[in-house]
């Protein structure tokens, strides 16, 4: 497949949730989002690059026996050698990438990711490498890379299109503003200029410093925004800020409405975070406030 120019990364694990939830969550998510992009009838290509291998039948194989319901179809199984793909400067260690064509029935989903998810966890099921999976029949790939989070690629826009509008709550706000200009929607033409990002940076920096909060550890908090959008512009705001997966609050004040803004989130994002939340503010030509935090963990 040639190089992707559309493309949206969605966030799959949730700061807020633990447990069993956490990991409910994430398969739901990923699994709405591969049944938006792969039909019953679509051809599929399973690629992965796993480190991990058994003997069958006197063949080498990686581990994702597991992830097909049946066996037989690993015969069609194919391999190349490639450069070490998390080390591009190691120009001479090698790595084998597998490919095999199934069908979407072919795949057990849940298992498959359940062993992605678990990467980083230590416990099974597990798989070390990497997995994509690209639709040969509507030129679509999904690659979720672990528990954090998947990324989806297409060579047009109108295939990636409904998804971008079903899912925007899910799309990672560290990529957000990025990919509503591939799209040309949301956020698109609204920029800050570079004395406008300076301040905001130098604020966040002093304010994180007040917290006490070291970014470098565990930082999970409830962040909340606030702004003030004139009454006319309030509840279009709103409504597009609802899409971003933030729980609005809304006060009517005398001259304008404010609006608070809350997420739960690693305090490492904030700058993310708050370059979001002001850009929404000049787009309803509003006023950004800053924003409060609390540690949750």
């Amino acid at each position: 497949m040639k190089e992707a120019k559309y493309w949206i990364r969605f966030e799959l694990g949730l700061d807020e949730l633990d447990g069993k939830e956490y990991f409910n969550e994430i398969y739901h998510r990923v699994s709405s989002i591969f049944h938006s992009l792969f039909n019953k009838k679509d051809t599929i290509m399973l690629i992965a690059t796993a480190n991990q291998h058994i003997d069958y039948k006197g063949y080498e194989l990686p581990r994702i026996h597991r992830f097909i319901k049946n066996a037989k179809s690993l015969k069609r199984l194919k391999f190349e050698t490639v450069p070490y793909e998390n080390d591009e400067e190691d120009l001479e260690r090698k790595t084998t990438r597998y490919s095999l064509r199934v069908e979407k029935g072919d795949l057990r989903l849940g298992y498959l990711f359940q062993a992605i998810a678990n990467k980083d966890f230590g416990t099974k099921p597990t798989i070390y490498g990497d997995v994509y999976l690209l639709n040969l029949t509507r030129k679509t790939l999904l690659h979720m890379y672990d528990d954090r989070g998947c990324d989806v690629y297409s060579l047009e826009k109108d295939t990636l299109l409904p998804i971008y509008h079903e899912y925007r709550k899910w799309i990672l706000d560290y990529n957000r503003i990025r990919i509503d200009h591939i799209f040309q929607e949301g956020l698109y033409g609204y920029t800050e200029t570079s004395e406008e990002l300076e301040n905001r940076l130098q604020t966040n920096e002093q304010k994180v410093k007040e917290t006490n909060i070291n970014l470098f550890f565990s930082n999970t908090c409830e962040i909340t925004h606030q702004l003030e959008i004139p009454k006319e512009a309030a509840e279009e705001c709103v409504k597009e800020m609802k899409q971003t997966g933030f729980t609005i609050e809304a006060d009517d004040h005398f001259s304008c409405i404010v609006l608070k803004a809350r997420k739960t989130e690693a305090l490492a994002l904030i700058d993310y975070q708050s370059e979001l939340i002001s850009l929404y503010a000049t787009k309803y030509k509003g006023k950004y406030n800053g924003w409060t935090t609390k540690r949750v963990f």
